[in-house]
């Protein structure tokens, strides 16, 4: 199956994850891809340290100074600033594209051994600020499929020819969201 975990709001990594953990219970083989996170997050942390006992590999497929804020002004620059504690927020360049690319090829590279499940998280984002063609992704997920591997997309938004690839789609809408009363990321519950 292709699994897209999309939307506006938090939920579609965790979600992610949550699959990720039924397939380690069953002791199944699983690869991940994290675009756009470059930042030892909780999650990594405790993936690393249970490669002893799992069948999981990692790729982190960010950089240090990438966090893309969508029509970057000084109110949204300082929103951005205030709720993320790591990195610079700054435009998209070089740099960000050739991790995204590293990325993917990365994902051909974990897709090749038929792991039981992949996961690209933020492969949606990557697609959405201009870091990969929607075609590249649409074309490993078609080898995927033929190779009766499972994927897990997350990201805000699915393109238009990735959307029709999918056997799920779950998209995240937020009722309530503590950041709007200004409540920052919480260590351990979002991270």
């Amino acid at each position: 199956m292709i699994i897209d975990f999309c939307g506006s709001t938090k939920g579609k990594t965790s979600s992610a994850l949550g699959t990720v953990v039924r397939a380690l219970g069953h002791n199944k083989s699983v690869r991940m891809v994290f675009f756009m996170k470059h930042w030892n997050t909780s999650e990594i942390s405790f993936f690393k340290g249970i490669r002893d006992q799992y069948d999981i590999q990692l790729y982190q497929a960010g950089d240090d100074d990438f966090i893309f804020v969508k029509d970057l002004n000084r109110t949204t620059l300082d929103k951005a600033r205030k709720q993320l504690k790591f990195g610079k927020v700054q435009n998209v360049d070089e740099t960000d594209i050739e991790n995204a690319q590293k990325g993917l090829l990365k994902a051909w590279q974990f897709l090749e051994s038929d792991p039981f499940l992949l996961v690209m998280d933020e492969v949606l984002y990557a697609i959405e600020f201009g870091l990969l063609e929607e075609s590249q992704v649409e074309e490993l997920l078609l080898d995927a499929n033929k190779r009766g591997v499972h994927v897990i997309v997350t990201g805000r938004s699915t393109p238009s020819t990735i959307a029709p690839l999918c056997d799920l789609i779950t998209e995240m809408t937020k009722v309530k969201h503590p950041y709007d009363k200004g409540t920052v990321a919480v260590k351990g519950l979002d991270y």
